[in-house]
């Protein structure tokens, strides 16, 4: 598996009413990075996990933990940190 890094961009909300005039100005999408291992890559989205274990205990599976799903229309950048 790839160690990437990836950038991206996610929705975000304000919770509770404000002033409208506050809420135009912080429209932005938020600019995101999360690191993990590449665990798969498909058409519309891709799936790091960014803990692992398990690889040095013998005949026991890999475990991982954190994972998530980023819709590759989102991704910005991707860069390999480490190919394993």
């Amino acid at each position: 598996m790839k160690l990437v890094l990836i950038e991206w961009v996610d929705a975000h909300t304000t919770g509770g009413w404000n002033d409208l005039d506050e809420l135009e100005e912080s429209c932005e999408p938020l600019h995101c990075r999360s690191v993990g291992w590449l665990l798969c890559k498909k058409n519309n989205y891709v799936v790091v996990v960014p803990h692992m274990s398990g690889e040095k205990n013998g005949d026991i599976k890999i475990n991982g933990r954190g994972h998530l799903a980023i819709p590759t229309k989102t991704i910005q950048k991707m860069t390999v940190l480490r190919n394993k």
